[in-house]
Order: structure tokens, then sequence, then C-alpha cells
């Protein structure tokens, strides 16, 4: 079959993907429209999901550097202090006899030697600090990321549905050979039919701006491409570069906003007709307010 794949639980781009016969599909993945029918290559064990899901365990288990250090230092130290203790406790009074003022000499070098507050008061404050993060909502995989946000001078953040609304929405027209309104009313009549979400988010925005629809026939989906449809007797077209690379339509002149739009990361579809381009519209994940 042929369908759009919302891969955001896998790899956090709320783009849907387009896919057809003989792409792969990740499991855990949401199918957006149509129908497929899925062949199964990997074992539940080998799948990404799962991968991800491993590497969260492993981290969480994983001991920050700090913690580790104090550790290997506390099996060499502890050993060493306990055998210097009985060592004052056993072998002085054979000289001359103190047994009880040796033993608590003994005990006093357990007391002020022994690592025990060494050793607690790292994994405690590790505990501690990642508990509290945890009430103001941050989740820290474990000690070792804990550790090394201290070294941190700057955030780079992607998370779909956490830092943004976690679907498409329009986000720049670029009107080159027709209004701006003309050119959303044409991409609405286009896009009217498509349940695809990036045809959705051109749609709404479109209402949004009380732009209507046009009087269209012969609507087509082109897989992968875009759409296509007949108004006022002009095939109108609207999708990626490939379908007007495809089509022979040059886009020289619109290049250099293309280039422009996909360099801030945002998903473009180019509408026009067999001989022009008329317009670019953006659309991208928006930020949560």
């Amino acid at each position: 079959g042929e369908s759009s794949i919302n891969q955001a639980p896998i790899t956090g781009e709320s783009i849907p993907v387009d896919k057809v016969i003989g792409d792969a599909v990740y499991a855990g993945t949401i199918n957006e429209s149509g129908s497929l029918e899925i062949k199964v290559t990997k074992l539940v064990e080998d799948t990404t999901i799962s991968k991800i899901i491993d590497l969260v365990e492993e981290a969480q288990e994983k001991k920050a550097p700090t913690q580790a250090f104090v550790d290997r230092f506390a099996t060499i130290y502890t050993p060493i202090v306990f055998i210097l203790a009985l060592f004052i406790m056993v072998i002085p009074p054979l000289f001359d006899g103190a047994w009880s003022e040796w033993f608590y000499k003994g005990l006093e070098l357990l007391v002020v030697a022994c690592p025990c507050a060494l050793v607690i008061s790292t994994p405690v404050a590790i505990v501690s600090a990642i508990g509290n993060a945890a009430k103001n909502g941050v989740l820290i995989k474990g000690g070792t990321f804990l550790e090394k946000a201290g070294a941190i001078n700057a955030i780079a953040f992607d998370k779909t549905g956490t830092l943004t609304e976690g679907k498409p929405a329009v986000s720049e027209v670029v009107s080159l050979a027709a209004e701006e309104n003309q050119l959303l009313a044409i991409t609405k009549t286009l896009e009217d039919y498509s349940n695809h979400p990036i045809a959705r988010a051109i749609v709404d925005y479109a209402e949004e701006k009380k732009v209507g629809s046009l009087q269209g026939s012969n609507f087509k989906i082109l897989t992968g491409k875009g759409v296509q449809a007949t108004i006022q007797e002009t095939i109108y077209y609207a999708g990626n570069a490939k379908l007007f690379s495809d089509l022979e339509i040059p886009l020289s002149h619109c290049w250099s906003h293309i280039e422009k739009l996909q360099n801030e990361g945002k998903t473009i579809i180019i509408v026009g007709t067999a001989k022009s381009v008329l317009g670019i519209i953006s659309v991208a994940d928006t930020i949560r307010h």
C-alpha cells in the first residue's frame, strides 16, 4: 500500500514521511492515512524502539565518573583501614598488656578513617539532585548525565511534542506569480480533499485567513510528490521539488527561496501550473508558548 507514516515516536520528526511498496517502516510509528500491509523483518528485540529502551536502561545503570572513582577508591582504602585498626588492637598490647587502651585506639582509627561519609555522599547527592529535578518536571537519565550538565556551555533542543506542538503549521507564504490570497485559495482547493497533515495545516491556515476554496475537478494524489487538480480549465500542482522536476517546470527563479526555507528546517510546498511556479508555502512544527 501507500501511506504517510508519523515517525515522531522514534525520530522526533513531526512531519509524516510518505511510504510506498519496498520502503522500511519503524516499529512504534503511526500510520496517518491509507492502508498498509507490513512484513516483519526483525525480531522484537532487534527493533529500533527496543534498542532505544536498552540504551536508556544502560544509561540509568551507568555510574557517574565521580561515583565510580569513589567506589574504586573505597575497595582499596577500606580494607587498609580495617587491617591497620586490627593491627593497633592486637600488636601493641602484646608488648605492654594494655588491651583495653589499644582496643579503643583501634576503634578511634576506624571511626576517624572509615570512608563511609566519602562513599555515601556522592550517590546520595546524585539521587537527591535527580529527585529534585524530577519534582520540577526534568527527567535526568542518570548520574553520568547530571555530572556532565555542569560542563555544558550550550544546549540544542529537538523534542517533538514537548518543546513543540508536535503538528505542522504554515510558517511562511512566498508569493511569486500570484497574490497571497489567490495562492492560498488555489492551494486550499488542491489540498482540501487530502488527509495528509501538511495538507490539513495549509487548509487550516487558509481558513484562519478567511480564504475560500475555488471550484476544482479531476483531483489526483501523486504519492510521494503532491497533488493536482483542474481549476478553471487549468491544471494546478502542489507538491515538492521532485514533482516540478519530473514535470520539467523550471525552478531556477525561485531556487533561492527554496534553499533558504529548507536551510531553516522547514518543509516546502511549491504551487504552480505546467508552465510556471505561483508561489511557495513552508510548513514547520511550531514551538509551544
